[in-house]
């Protein structure tokens, strides 16, 4: 049996009054100028704690160093 192609077109498009378009908001994308709030705050208290780990890790080496020079006066005072 042979196929019949009866298709309707497709509907036309309408116009939209401009008036009726007047409260759409959105749909384009505009590029960011300046950080998310969010993400620039992540960042600070990501700097924040590496300095933090940075200034115990230089505590614990001066106090390492200390100790060591301790321990070879005394050995050098025993001698």
């Amino acid at each position: 049996m042979p196929r019949s192609s009866s298709r309707t077109p497709p509907p036309a498009f309408e116009t939209i009054e401009p008036a009726a378009l007047d409260q759409v908001s959105g749909g384009r994308i505009t590029p960011r100028t300046t950080l998310d709030p969010v993400l620039l705050q992540g960042i600070q208290q990501l700097s924040q704690a590496i300095v933090a780990v940075g200034q115990n890790l230089a505590s614990a080496k001066q106090g390492g160093m200390q100790m060591m020079m301790q321990v070879m006066q005394q050995m050098m005072g025993r001698k």
